[in-house]
């Protein structure tokens, strides 16, 4: 039996994400690189090294190299139009979340690509950790029992600007989303009412643009189970993320690796976590596992083995009335949405 031929891929954007997905792609013999598209060709160039990869301006010309799937990994902004001309094209695409910069925007997007019959995924990479895999397998085979209550803690180490997260869908959008999309996926179940308190305890400039930089987000899932997810941009000892989940049963719970734990003598049961690896660390294998999931799906006819357009779409509406508690500071229910 013959090899195939190396996937013909390309990406669109070449920053923080876009930058990870072009490195995998060029070090992934699966892989042929057709073409980047950037507006910012330097920054383009400085992931490329020196090989010769077309870097054009728009989709257009993207499409004219004739890929056979495409990484949406530009600005949130972007991300409506462009799913939308690549869904015109024919082409399957790889989105980065949200999948647009509102939800009535998403949900057209989703229900376009349905009537098309164009396959589109959702880049919710965390599925692809073992950590979490491994979550859901217990759960599905029962062995805490009834899923009762759900705690996420989520603190970044490298805090982004607010000129960033003005545009990128904020705390609730940008970090949160992954969360949502794992509680889904884990517990099997939608949302029902969600409440968030929020403020900018340590970045004045989120105060400005009304933007939160640490909050808490209570949850009550159409299923009866209560999650609470604890937010923040800082973290000074490396990138924390936990995820603990009871049941009827017991209780299974993400185990955070570090290099250094402190036991203070004099406080018994004083715990300090120092030197935590950053997500680029935690997650480094996840991105080219995704990739070549969802190559793998083109090729071989879609399994349901990525997040759909719809996840995208569900994850985006939980994001939304989580901010909209915040600004009005009322409880809100998703069904009104």
């Amino acid at each position: 039996m013959n090899k195939p031929e190396p996937f013909k891929l390309a990406i669109i954007g070449a920053g923080g994400i876009g930058s990870i997905h072009i490195r995998n792609s060029l070090n992934n013999k699966d892989i042929n690189l057709v073409g980047i598209c950037e507006l910012d060709k330097e920054r383009a160039k400085s992931c490329i090294k020196g090989q010769c990869i077309p870097i054009v301006g728009n989709v257009s010309e993207l499409i004219k190299l004739r890929p056979e799937g495409i990484v949406i990994a530009s600005s949130t902004t972007s991300h409506g139009q462009v799913a939308k001309t690549i869904i015109k094209a024919k082409i399957p695409f790889l989105c980065e979340k949200p999948l647009a910069s509102d939800l009535n925007q998403a949900k057209q997007i989703a229900n376009y690509a349905d009537e098309q019959s164009v396959y589109g995924a959702m880049a919710f990479n965390r599925r692809f950790h073992q950590r979490y895999s491994e979550m859901r397998k217990a759960i599905q085979m029962d062995e805490i029992g009834t899923p009762e209550s759900l705690h996420v803690t989520s603190r970044s180490a490298t805090p982004p600007s607010a000129k960033f997260i003005s545009t990128s869908g904020g705390l609730f959008g940008e970090k949160g989303s992954h969360f949502y999309d794992l509680i889904r996926w884990m517990l099997n179940s939608d949302t029902r009412e969600v409440f968030a308190y929020g403020d900018a305890l340590f970045d004045p400039e989120f105060k400005v643009i009304n933007q939160p930089d640490t909050a808490v987000i209570l949850m009550r899932l159409n299923n009866g189970v209560l999650c609470n997810l604890n937010f923040s941009w800082r973290s000074g000892y490396g990138h924390d993320e936990r995820l603990e989940i009871a049941g009827s049963k017991g209780m299974i719970q993400t185990v955070q690796n570090t290099n250094t734990s402190e036991h203070d003598p004099d406080k018994k049961a004083f715990f300090k976590l120092r030197n935590l690896p950053n997500w680029n660390e935690v997650f480094k294998k996840t991105y080219s596992d995704e990739i070549n999931v969802f190559i793998s799906e083109i090729r071989n006819g879609p399994r349901g083995n990525l997040p759909t357009l719809f996840d995208g779409v569900e994850a985006q509406k939980i994001a939304d009335a989580i901010d909209q508690s915040f600004q009005t500071k009322k409880s809100i229910f998703l069904n009104n949405l």
